[in-house]
């Protein structure tokens, strides 16, 4: 995985896919992590940006309101960054927008993998 906001979400969003025994994938490496001692590398922190954390609190609050469908995860639209913008005061710039585009891409192809 790369590093960067990408990097950091697909990190996430990896971390916190649902497993087949119904747990998380950390949850899963956490619970080797105390039986061996031995770190995970994926439980290797990833850090966040400097600067970007607002655009991940961003993306969190849109993807809690997010639509799912019998195929699963719907994407973010633009009317629904809209709405969510007013109702929240935040004015995004077109490049932060694309931003939290571009994290749920990231999210909606993490959900995709079985």
């Amino acid at each position: 995985m790369g590093y960067g906001l990408i990097g950091y979400a697909e990190n996430e969003f990896a971390l916190n896919k649902r497993q087949k025994d119904g747990s998380t994938l950390r949850e899963n490496l956490e619970s080797a992590y105390r039986q061996t001692r031995v770190q995970p590398v994926e439980l290797e922190p990833i850090d966040i940006p400097y600067g970007t954390q607002y655009l991940w609190t961003y993306f969190c609050e849109l993807s809690n309101g997010r639509g799912y469908s019998e195929t699963g995860p719907s994407a973010l639209t633009f009317t629904e960054i809209l709405a969510w913008s007013q109702l929240t005061k935040s004015d995004p710039t077109a490049w932060e927008v694309e931003a939290i585009k571009a994290i749920d891409r990231a999210f909606l192809m993490e959900s995709m993998k079985k």
